[in-house]
């Protein structure tokens, strides 16, 4: 018999308990997180590449978002975190981004989920532009389908474009 007193047992029975409920639980705790699809997860690396190692704290509403904003926010006691947020259209986007629209957060940048781009932000006189940039590279699937036209386009281009002297001998 332990010298421990009753609580102090029951307590440590429970947190074991926990822990292998945990342990069993973990697989199912997986599935439950959300699952981006490829351009949303190209919009995360976008993300932590402009946070610069710095990590991000949060991601909300980025399934099915048009827009991804990166934001730096500043908690109650001070300290200043990342967070990614996913916004439906562009002019909700303007709104979000205008200057003042909210207090202690800080709009990074802006990324294009859909065509995987980054936008930049001008404000001009009051007016928000937005200005698409290049698609970053692989951020856009392509299907093999695609593929294959394009390179047979792009063939019998060549081939009418060709030179037709003795050089090719």
């Amino acid at each position: 018999m332990s010298q421990e007193p009753e609580y102090l047992q029951r307590l440590r029975r429970a947190q074991d308990e926990r822990r292998e409920k945990g342990k069993a639980a973990t697989p199912a705790r997986a599935e439950a997180a959300p699952s981006y699809n490829a351009q949303e997860q190209e919009a995360i690396r976008w993300a932590r590449k402009l946070a610069e190692g710095t990590e991000l704290r949060s991601i909300r509403n980025l399934a099915g978002a048009r827009f991804a904003v990166l934001i730096r926010l500043q908690s109650a006691s001070g300290l200043r975190f990342l967070s990614v947020e996913g916004i439906a259209d562009r002019e909700a986007l303007k709104e979000r981004v205008k200057p003042g629209a909210t207090v202690g957060e800080e709009v990074l940048g802006a990324f294009e989920v859909r065509g995987g781009r980054p936008v930049t932000i001008a404000i001009e006189a009051g007016q928000v532009s937005l200005k698409m940039g290049e698609p970053r590279a692989g951020a856009t699937q392509v299907s093999p389908e695609r593929m294959l036209r394009k390179a047979a386009a792009e063939a019998e281009h060549r081939a009418k474009t060709r030179f037709k002297g003795n050089r090719d001998r």
